[in-house]
């Protein structure tokens, strides 16, 4: 009985080990970005590359605004007209992983220059 007992515990100690390793069920990662772009034309290789970069990662774009309608907060800088939602099924590593890449940084070092953007990774549901 007293082997069965530790057994039991032990299995279950593995089980939450390893649960906690997998990625949440209905769980996506996010990017969320708000600010303004200052010279559109100047981060040109920025806005035609994106799109290809973020797709071969893995995300899917939800939301591109170029004129939000700010109600609240500070409507110029980070808090700008423009809003951008996409989503990553395999969660929020996933978005880092995407952001981190050198595809995405080549590209990052082009835009930021000519653009005052709040960029924010996070994760909620499905």
């Amino acid at each position: 009985m007293k082997t069965t007992a530790i057994v039991g515990v032990a299995a279950a100690a593995i089980g939450l080990v390893v649960g906690s390793q997998l990625p949440k069920s209905g769980t996506a990662g996010y990017v969320v970005i708000t600010g303004t772009t200052k010279n559109r034309e100047a981060a040109k290789e920025y806005f035609q590359n994106v799109n290809q970069v973020t797709k071969e990662c893995g995300l899917t774009t939800l939301v591109l605004d170029r004129s939000t309608d700010i109600r609240e907060g500070n409507k110029k800088g980070d808090g700008g007209p423009l809003t951008v939602i996409a989503r990553h099924p395999k969660g929020k590593d996933a978005v880092i992983k995407c952001y981190e890449s050198d595809q995405y940084q080549r590209l990052k070092a082009i835009r930021e220059p000519h653009t005052n953007w709040n960029f924010r990774i996070t994760e909620g549901k499905q």
